[in-house]
């Protein structure tokens, strides 16, 4: 096997389990004096900025580090939502409800990111917690027509986080992060010198998203070797069963008219079910009726905020998932699980929900699309794999 330059990847899809330096992690602080810990005990700070990159606030005014993590001062000029507001929250759907101790927090569809800070900082402690396995393995028909420029095709089918609720891009809003299917893409461009052409499946939009953008207006090129087709048939608001129950129109016309070499298949956020698998299995062996070579990746969904009443049977499904593809490789069939899941709750034990979601409920900010792109990129090559 070749081996590819990490250096050719961007700074989003530069590991965040990995290196000295974090770049853009995320956090909220709700009260002047607050304490956030980050991934890492923090060495040397580079950069404290607005979410959206145009203001960069300054050590030792805004705020400190304490023990290896970050505090805002009293006199911060950072984006402090209060405890008043956070914590007394008046809902526009009151059917979604994020409570503490009885009181509704704040949420809604891009609402948390103005209040969220992007710090850049040094480390020197490694990641211990859940890592992802690198199944290369599984993948080794795909990598290998890679490797030759041969041209290959990348459906994606999910929820609204396969959509791309609630990437910066997506919002046409600074610093302007790709969804996750769009950085693994286009990570896959930089690493094999390909060009992505995208199929624009826009007609398929639900109305919340139909003045959002599906794909960029002009291809991305990072090469010249082969092209990288991208399909996106993703649908917001989507359970297991939906992608089921219209694989016809999701599935089925779009590899049949683009082919499919890697099928990316991402549900689960909005499921009420603990085993998703029969309906899983079913896209799986619909996609594989029609293009039997195809390698195939299940992306467990993160978990939403343990604190709403969306947190249902997410965290329940991933054992599922992975007995599944377990199963179907058995079967000689070229299945294996990213698991978002586990990086979730990993991610949830240095730090709190509001710090990485785009809506303080169930959508990923920038940031955790960023993990979303990279857990998929380790489950297919692997960084280990990269010079």
């Amino acid at each position: 096997m070749k081996n590819v330059n990490r250096a050719a990847l961007d700074q989003w899809m530069q590991p965040l389990f990995g290196g000295d330096t974090v770049r853009n992690e995320s956090v909220m602080f709700i009260d002047k004096g607050d304490v956030k810990e980050l991934l890492y005990p923090i060495d040397k700070i580079l950069s404290v900025t607005s979410y959206d990159c145009t203001k960069t606030y300054v050590e030792g005014v805004d705020y400190e580090v304490v023990d290896g993590k970050l505090k805002a001062t009293e006199n911060t000029t950072m984006p402090i939502i209060t405890g008043e507001v956070y914590y007394n929250y008046t809902s526009p759907e009151p059917e979604v409800r994020i409570q503490v101790d009885g009181k509704d927090l704040f949420w809604g569809e891009y609402m948390t990111q103005p209040y969220q800070v992007n710090v850049t900082y040094t480390h020197s402690t490694a990641w211990e917690g859940y890592a992802q396995a690198c199944r290369r393995d599984v993948f080794d028909a795909f990598i290998k027509k890679l490797e030759a420029g041969e041209d290959v095709t990348v459906l994606f089918c999910g929820d609204s986080i396969t959509y791309g609720a609630n990437s910066s891009w997506l919002a046409d809003d600074s610093p302007k992060v790709y969804p996750y299917t769009l950085l693994f893409t286009h990570a896959l461009a930089d690493l094999y010198g390909y060009t992505v052409r995208y199929e624009d499946y826009s007609y398929l939009e639900l109305p919340i998203f139909e003045t959002c953008p599906r794909v960029p207006d002009e291809p991305y090129v990072a090469g010249t070797r082969g092209t990288i087709t991208y399909v996106n048939t993703a649908m917001g608001g989507w359970a297991t069963f939906h992608g089921a129950e219209h694989k016809q129109l999701h599935l089925c016309e779009p590899v049949v008219a683009h082919g499919c070499d890697l099928l990316v298949l991402a549900f689960g956020m909005n499921d009420i079910i603990v085993d998703p698998t029969v309906y899983t299995r079913e896209m799986i062996d619909t996609v594989l009726a029609i293009k039997p070579d195809a390698a195939v990746a299940v992306v467990s969904t993160m978990v939403p905020n343990p604190t709403s009443n969306w947190d249902n049977a997410q965290r329940h499904q991933e054992p599922y998932l992975l007995d599944l593809a377990e199963q179907m490789r058995g079967e000689g069939k070229q299945v294996a699980v990213a698991c978002m899941t586990s990086v979730s709750n990993a991610i949830l034990e240095k730090k709190t929900f509001n710090d990485y979601t785009g809506n303080n409920i169930n959508h990923p900010n920038d940031f955790m699309c960023r993990l979303y792109a990279q857990t998929l990129l380790q489950t297919v090559i692997g960084y280990e794999n990269m010079q």
